[in-house]
């Protein structure tokens, strides 16, 4: 059974996470990280100072509300800041929201019978950030489907709470001991969702954001 559930797991990955194209992991962890975070620290300062003359009171940092269409703070490739991983792992969100929250954003990367939009995603400075694609399949209702990452990571730890804790993975073993692999079981014992993290082939002591590989997939919870 094991073995089953590991071999469609692994076909899982292959069929959804294959046709993703890196968005230059390397370029966008040298570049992104010092705009990234000028970016949140002029983002944070122009939110605080709107709310406190709104409300002296409201607080130094408010979280975009769920599929809003706010226009990116920042004029790179990344989009706005995320805040937190949750902010862009979500099934709640629409084209609309991606549209306006990454100024270059890839359509057309149909898997029938989902529309997919593909941004380059930087989420931070820190070795727990990730850097790579993210993609956003939309359903005939206009629903976000699938969602899939493929990038880098200094520290996956971030990404593994996420996944154990919101999408209840859990861990299998693999005869590899580089690898890592979560996975999620729909009620029928189908797998649903799979995360694979795997030791980057060259490891370097001036790049710690580039340690692993990471392939996501995230499938919309059944309702």
């Amino acid at each position: 059974m094991f073995h089953k559930v590991m071999l469609s797991t692994l076909g899982l990955l292959a069929a959804f996470t294959g046709p993703i194209a890196y968005f230059s992991v390397s370029e966008y962890w040298k570049g992104g990280r010092t705009a990234t975070a000028t970016a949140r620290t002029a983002g944070s300062t122009t939110q605080t100072t709107a709310l406190q003359k709104s409300d002296p009171s409201a607080p130094a940092v408010s979280p975009l509300p769920a599929g809003s269409a706010a226009a990116p703070t920042q004029a790179t490739l990344e989009g706005s800041p995320v805040r937190s991983l949750d902010e862009i792992f979500r099934f709640d969100v629409t084209a609309d929201w991606i549209m306006h929250r990454w100024p270059r954003v890839s359509t057309g990367l149909a898997q029938l019978p989902l529309q997919g939009y593909r941004v380059p995603l930087v989420t931070g400075t820190a070795e727990t950030d990730l850097a790579g694609s993210l993609t956003y399949y939309f359903n005939a209702q206009q629903q976000a489907q699938r969602i899939a990452f493929r990038g880098s990571t200094g520290d996956p730890r971030e990404l593994v709470a996420l996944v154990t804790s919101r999408y209840h993975m859990v861990r299998r073993l693999t005869n590899d001991p580089g690898l890592m692999v979560y996975e999620g079981v729909r009620a029928n014992g189908r797998p649903a969702n799979g995360l694979r993290i795997h030791a980057a082939p060259i490891v370097k002591s001036s790049e710690p954001y580039q340690r692993f590989d990471v392939e996501l997939v995230l499938e919309r919870p059944e309702e």
